[in-house]
């Protein structure tokens, strides 16, 4: 079953729970994060820059020759490094 409630009753419950300064903080900052993800997302969605496939991309020999055989160390999170370049890119 689907409910639908206005935002004005989510704030009522929020505020009918007497939360702490730092429990609303929390919630806040946890928002916002999520807002600041998705807003990241859309624009990345609607940038004019072509898409850059990995199999477009080609590497010069000498640089494939520099980087041969190398792997990041274990406690490295390619993901992370993924999501740190791109918001370096915004």
């Amino acid at each position: 079953m689907e409910t639908t409630i206005s935002m004005n009753t989510v704030l009522n419950i929020l505020h009918s729970m007497s939360l702490s300064t730092s429990n609303k903080r929390w919630l806040a900052e946890h928002l916002f994060d999520e807002v600041r993800t998705e807003e990241n997302a859309e624009s990345l969605k609607n940038s004019s820059w072509p898409k850059i496939r990995r199999e477009d991309m080609h590497v010069a020999p000498e640089v494939a020759d520099l980087v041969k055989g190398f792997e990041l160390p274990d406690d490295v999170d390619e993901e992370s490094l993924k999501l740190d370049y791109l918001l370096t890119q915004s």
